[in-house]
């Protein structure tokens, strides 16, 4: 008997056209690892005067998926495509020319519904592989300090499918991580200003998504799992951890005028190409927020500090709560 071995459990993904239909997963990703797991609620049946059930009834069942990596510029479109929503493209031009740089824009509407994509996610190898469709990112978080950069989080799909063979000779992208010395943190007092004023005592910061969708379940026998997925009421905050220096302290007035900033965590990484201008990996982590809750002063590597957690808020001006750009190579997912 061959057995399954562990560190052989490779994971490949593939674009849903329609949520939950199958499809090919023909891309392997390097930098984000998806581990998936049965899930399932039961009910145990115990009749009055026994003391042991007679049996565990499933009533639901589904997929969880914890994310954890270190990302990549070219692979954190399939993260953001997912949790916010599907994004635009568009083609950086070199003068007439055609380049292979690519900007993906990303934000989550703040009145209608958005269109995040979906994936069927494999997993195994040639011993054996299962397989969850309809797979859709709820929650993540980015951890930024300059130690790591880290991506961990969770998703939700339909009810997984056993013994299934993984899709022929799938493809990785270029791998280009995002390092702690591409990093920096700004915050401005207006939208227009974004990225202007660097925080040059900015310790470490995290940029949370969390509760962005929920299964929705129904009486069907031809159901096997929930049918879809809707939004829920989400969760967005960003951390900072700064020196409780002068510009440190200045959060302390702005929480108490309920006063709102803008928050960028910027990384500008390798070049792409060369022409009339210099194009480069870059990520924008954009949020408006007001201070929500406030941590107790701390030792930070011998500095006294402090972290506030600004609550995302729709600004009016902007026309959103928060948003994501990431300039790559990828052209599509």
């Amino acid at each position: 008997m061959v057995e399954r071995a562990t560190i052989a459990q490779s994971v490949q993904i593939g674009c849903e056209v329609t949520p939950g239909t199958t499809v090919a997963a023909p891309r392997r990703l390097g930098s984000i690892g998806f581990n998936l797991a049965v899930k399932a609620e039961s009910n145990p049946l115990r009749p009055i005067g026994q003391k042991y059930a007679n049996l565990q009834i499933v009533g639901k069942e589904w997929t969880e998926a914890a994310i954890e990596g270190a990302p990549c510029y070219t692979e954190l479109p399939y993260l953001f495509a997912s949790v916010m929503s599907a994004g635009t493209v568009t083609t950086i031009m070199d003068g007439a020319t055609d380049t292979l740089g690519r900007s993906w824009a990303f934000t989550s509407s703040a009145f209608g519904a958005d269109t995040p994509q979906t994936y069927t996610v494999e997993q195994g190898s040639s011993v054996r592989a299962h397989r969850a469709s309809n797979l859709i990112v709820s929650d993540m978080t980015m951890n930024f300090s300059r130690d790591e950069v880290t991506i961990e989080g969770t998703a939700i799909g339909k009810a997984i499918e056993d013994g299934i063979t993984l899709t022929a000779a799938p493809v990785m992208l270029p791998q280009v991580p995002v390092r702690p010395t591409e990093v920096s943190f700004y915050l401005d007092a207006t939208a227009a200003a974004l990225g202007t004023t660097k925080l040059t005592r900015g310790l470490s910061a995290s940029f949370e998504m969390a509760s962005r969708f929920a299964p929705v379940w129904v009486v069907d026998a031809d159901e096997p799992s929930f049918v879809a997925t809707v939004e829920a009421e989400p969760e967005i905050t960003f951390k900072i951890m700064q020196e409780a220096n002068a510009a440190g302290m200045a959060q302390l007035t702005a929480m108490r005028n309920g006063t709102t900033k803008f928050l960028r965590i910027e990384a500008v990484g390798p070049t792409i190409y060369t022409g009339g201008t210099t194009v480069q990996h870059t990520m924008h982590l954009d949020v408006a927020g007001q201070v929500s809750d406030v941590s107790e002063f701390s030792d930070e590597d011998g500095v006294y500090a402090i972290e506030w957690t600004f609550g995302a808020v729709v600004d009016p001006t902007w026309a959103k709560a928060f948003a994501a750009t990431v300039i790559t190579t990828t052209a599509a997912l």
